[in-house]
């Protein structure tokens, strides 16, 4: 079973790192949100990463595998 990590982008503009119910923290930009939940993501194999944006749009950002 894999783990979904996600960038949940929020109205200000910042991105909250998420995995299921769990926030991790928020970073002011997607780029430095991902990075972080690929460092996260790395310790849970396999997982696969997803970008939540404001306007209801869900894009896959990649996998890693385990």
């Amino acid at each position: 079973m894999a783990w979904f990590f996600r960038a949940v982008e929020q109205p200000d503009g910042s991105w909250l790192c998420r995995r299921g119910l769990e926030v991790f923290d928020s970073h002011p930009s997607l780029q430095l949100a991902i990075d972080h939940l690929a460092e996260l993501a790395a310790d849970a194999q396999p997982a696969q990463l997803f970008v939540h944006r404001v306007d209801g749009s869900v894009e896959g950002h990649g996998a890693i595998p385990g």
